[in-house]
């Protein structure tokens, strides 16, 4: 073992929720916790006389989607444990490779992939209570895909787009390379390192990065509304009105894009 590890223990009780040692267990503790709270609001609410009458304010399906999060958050959870307690360099070649090849076979690594983007879904509609945990959860899940399979590029890809939450911009378009090293044709993972560069202040680098996305469809709404968000923010309202435009006779502009524009449209 590389580490000395102690037996997991509680500190301390406040009323009947236990208090450990251990971040990590902590964690998947209370999780479990939430878990046991909400089926018993739900039993609770299908108890009652009025259920019919309130069925229609119970979101099934949202319900669905948070208990789903809890339990791969619990897998997550538990598979950290693991591995902090059993370090792989303590775990024979022979066992690590049977292991691997077991776990390559029942496609795992499209399941940490699964995972990966339904989390970066919820953190794009809002619905992370912690975008930070969120989105470090998605690089370990992405890791965990490209340990079993190093050819997929939609684990760098959606690596790089956690990266990019955490603005950590110069990481994500490392990882975002290699994606495209796998896939050169992939014009989302070119969009995410145009994205990357504007949030980084490098607004030549974006327009030349949404430039070749461009030469591949000239037709790119998210490119020409991306070169428009660059020129926005590198304070060239000019340009940027060009490319609004350009974008909006394509699609739409959301109402934050048309804003925008109109800003532009100020100062003309």
């Amino acid at each position: 073992m590389s580490k000395e590890w102690e037996d997991i223990k509680v500190n301390r009780r406040k009323g009947d929720k236990a208090v450990f040692e251990s971040p990590l267990v902590q964690s998947i503790y209370d999780r479990i916790g939430y878990l046991r709270e909400e089926t018993t609001d739900i039993l609770r609410e299908m108890d009652s006389t009025e259920f019919k009458q309130r069925i229609d304010e119970f979101d099934i399906e949202e319900f669905g989607e948070n208990a789903i999060e809890q339990f791969s958050d619990i897998a997550y959870d538990l598979s950290s444990f693991k591995d902090e307690v059993i370090s792989r360099e303590d775990v024979p070649d022979i066992l690590k490779k049977t292991s691997k090849d077991a776990k390559v076979a029942l496609n795992r690594d499209e399941m940490y992939l699964r995972q990966a983007k339904r989390k970066l879904d919820r953190f794009d509609e809002g619905l992370a209570t912690n975008g930070y945990d969120l989105n470090t959860r998605v690089i370990g899940l992405c890791d965990k895909s490209i340990y079993l399979n190093s050819e997929n590029h939609e684990a760098y890809y959606l690596k790089g787009l956690a990266l990019i939450n955490l603005k950590n911009y110069d990481e994500a378009i490392e990882e975002l390379i290699n994606c495209l090293a796998l896939n050169e044709e992939y014009i989302d993972a070119r969009l995410a390192i145009a994205k990357a560069n504007r949030l980084n202040k490098d607004y030549e680098d974006a327009i030349s990065v949404y430039d070749s996305v461009l030469r591949m469809d000239d037709d790119s709404f998210e490119a020409f509304k991306g070169k428009a968000y660059t020129y926005y923010d590198w304070e060239k309202y000019g340009e940027a009105s060009n490319f609004f435009k350009k974008a909006n006779s394509i699609e739409f502009l959301d109402e934050e894009s048309q804003k925008m524009w109109d800003e532009c449209l100020g100062f003309d």
